[in-house]
């Protein structure tokens, strides 16, 4: 039996054992090479682990090899200036250039650093190997990496659209006294874009390069808010509201308004719907206000008529009437309004207030069986020079004899009296100036005797005081301490008033002759009651006789120039109480008479 031996029995099993071989062989191989090249990765980037890896450039400046702060530092004193060369920016065909200084441009290092210490460094160990190895045979260039300021650029951006923005100018209507109404066109206008300008600003501070850079900057239209057209629409309501004069109407009077005036009043305005003529209302407010005076008719009390008993029946009181000015304001308005869209209107009614008088005829009617006198005072005078023969004192006691105060109504001694004229019988007596007696220094000196009866009179009915004046010096035809100046002039006054503060009427009755003046004062008793301290005086200051040579005199003769009077002060207390004791009024008078030294001045001796 013959037997055959092989040497490698596997080989009868597997035909392709040679194939696998140079397979296995290859791949070991490969597993070897791959393996030395990520040990020799591993070892570079242990090597470099905090620095660039070597062959790496940012804008030709090489880096390789460097820790951050080394390479930043190269890289600040290497690279060239982006800060120079300009941008050119044109609008329209205008150019302006902004350098990079202004806006802002400079290196963005710690990007480029970024960037630099990127390389090799990403992540993956196969591609990080690769480029670990290939930077030790090849340089790896970066581009440099700029970056604009935004805060500069928006500065920048600001200052052109002010430079290259034209307002518009919008459509408005004007009055002259000789055309009337006319139209001034409306003008477009036109903007930057600057969102666009901000964007172009910005590609070109983030370019690497160096190069000059230009940009075109589009202009948007500017539409004016109001037009040529809306302008004439205003223009023609306008002219209607003011083409002829308006009359103001109130009861039987009448004040026209002139084109002129109309058209003062008129302004112009832009709401959402128009641009629309509208009155100015504070203008209108002033011109309305022009013609209170004359609109105005003051109320006029009820009075008494009287006989040698007293009050004898009542003449009826009469209404007045008053401007309402914002009623009128409005009234005036809607006619203008009512014009302007083509009406005709020529008149427009003011309205007017009816005002009551303060004594109605009938509570006139319900206190005349209940009047009588409650308080009098009589002055005595001497008539003369100093009083123009008493007529400074008679006359404006006539003219508030039989005046009525209704309740809560106040006296004024120079409203209540008439004009101080010498057409009514005044003239020129004397007065006290500047501490001197003044023989005929005021128009209607002496009146004084006047004003100091009524107070006194009005006092002691009980009645409300309010201004009150003492004299200069003491008088003594006048109740110590209860004188009462007046005076006036074109910028100074002196006063004396008081209130019926009663709940009825207050009469004023004054009877006059040769020397003398009297006041009673009539009313409804409420039973008040007044009480009068006696004047407390101190503080005397004695005045002297003084002698003063006056040369226009005849040698041995004299005269009198001021009397002596004494100094002193006083102080008199009232006390007004109702019917149960309680007290109303409590005033103190405080008068200061200063001392005025007599004066007679003579010729000379010889």
């Amino acid at each position: 039996m013959t037997s055959i031996t092989f040497a490698n029995p596997r080989a009868l099993l597997l035909p392709g054992a040679p194939r696998r071989g140079l397979l296995t062989g290859f791949f070991g191989t490969l597993a070897v090479g791959l393996l030395m090249l990520v040990g020799a990765s591993l070892s570079l980037a242990a090597t470099f682990d905090g620095r660039i890896l070597p062959g790496v450039q940012v804008g030709g400046v090489a880096v390789g090899g460097l820790d951050r702060s080394a390479a930043a530092s190269l890289l600040q004193s290497e690279l060239p200036s982006v800060a120079d060369g300009a941008v050119t920016v044109v609008v329209g065909g205008t150019s302006v250039e902004v350098s990079n200084a202004d806006i802002g441009r400079s290196y963005d290092v710690d990007a480029m650093l970024d960037a630099a210490f990127g390389i090799g460094r990403n992540g993956n160990v196969l591609t990080d190997g690769v480029a670990r190895l290939r930077s030790l045979a090849h340089h790896t260039g970066l581009l440099p990496i700029t970056q604009p300021n935004q805060a500069a650029i928006n500065h920048v951006v600001g200052q052109l659209a002010a430079q290259f923005s034209v307002a518009p100018v919008n459509a408005s209507v004007t009055w002259d006294a000789a055309t009337g109404f006319d139209v001034s066109p409306a003008t477009e206008g036109s903007r930057l874009d600057r969102d666009a300008l901000r964007q172009d600003l910005i590609a070109a501070a983030s370019r690497p390069d160096l190069e000059p850079a230009t940009i075109s900057v589009p202009t948007i239209p500017v539409t004016p808010t109001v037009s040529t057209a809306e302008a004439r629409v205003a223009m023609t309501a306008s002219g209607w509201m003011a083409d002829a004069p308006l009359v103001l109407v109130a009861g039987d009077s009448e004040f026209p308004i002139e084109p002129a005036a109309l058209a003062a009043l008129v302004t112009f305005e832009r709401t959402d719907a128009a641009y629309l003529p509208v009155v100015n209302q504070t203008a209108l407010t002033t011109l309305v206000e022009r013609y209170a005076a004359q609109v105005e008719r003051k109320p006029k009390n009820a009075e008494f008529t009287w006989n040698a008993a007293g009050v004898s029946g009542v003449v009826p009181g009469v209404e007045g009437r008053a401007l309402d000015v914002p009623g009128s304001v409005r009234s005036v308005l809607r006619a203008l309004q009512d014009r302007a869209g083509g009406s005709q209107r020529p008149i427009a009614s003011l309205a007017v207030l009816t005002t009551q008088p303060a004594l109605s005829t009938h509570a006139a009617k319900a206190a005349m069986p209940n009047m009588r006198r409650l308080g009098t005072w009589t002055t005595y005078y001497v008539p003369g020079e100093g009083n123009y023969w008493g007529a400074n004192i008679s006359i404006p006691a006539w003219d508030i004899d039989k005046l009525t105060l209704g309740p809560g109504e106040w006296f004024d001694f120079w409203d209540d009296i008439g004009p101080i004229t010498t057409a009514r019988g005044y003239g020129y007596g004397g007065a006290i100036i500047n501490g001197r007696s003044v023989k005929n220094g005021a128009l209607a000196g002496g009146i004084c005797s006047t004003s100091t009866t009524l107070f006194n009179a009005a006092m002691r009915a009980g009645l409300e005081i309010g201004e009150r004046t003492n004299h200069y010096y003491y008088i003594s035809r006048y109740p110590t301490g209860l004188d009462a100046t007046v005076f006036a002039t074109d910028t100074y006054e002196v006063n004396m008033t008081f209130r019926n503060d009663t709940a009825n009427p207050i009469v004023i009755r004054s009877y006059t002759g040769y020397g003398f003046v009297r006041f009673d004062v009539w009313g409804v008793s409420d039973g008040r009651t007044v009480a009068l301290s006696a004047p407390i005086t101190s503080n005397p200051r004695a005045a002297h006789e003084t002698t003063v040579v006056n040369t226009s005199l005849a040698p041995g003769t004299s005269r009198r120039v001021e009397y002596p009077h004494d100094g002193f002060d006083a102080v008199v207390t009232r006390w007004v109480r109702d019917s149960s004791g309680k007290v109303i009024w409590e005033n103190t008078w405080f008068s200061h008479y200063s001392a005025v030294n007599g004066i007679t001045e003579v010729g000379p001796s010889s």
